[in-house]
């Protein structure tokens, strides 16, 4: 669980190096704003392999974050405590 960090992108990008095949992830508070551009795609370039993921109080992700979400192939569970979704267009399996 990563809680309450604006270093977030540092931390998942040693977690890989450490633990490439990382399976969940659980991330709390932790800013998406204008200095972490990108941090979404980069979890899913980084670990397309999650199963569940896991994003409370994360207010700032964009619907191009959303639009990644399919491209985890073994995403079985998502969470998204109290994140702002404005549109998300998707398809229901």
């Amino acid at each position: 669980m990563i809680r309450q960090r604006e270093d977030v992108a540092d931390i998942l990008e040693f977690l890989f190096h450490k633990h490439g095949d990382l399976r969940k992830l659980i991330i709390e508070e932790c800013p998406f704003d204008e200095d972490s551009a990108g941090l979404f795609a980069n979890i899913v370039d980084l670990y397309p392999e999650l199963e569940r993921m896991s994003l409370a109080y994360c207010e700032t992700l964009t619907s191009a974050d959303y639009s990644l979400v399919p491209r985890l192939k073994n995403l079985s569970e998502l969470e998204l405590l109290y994140c702002e979704v404005d549109c998300v267009y998707g398809k229901i399996l």
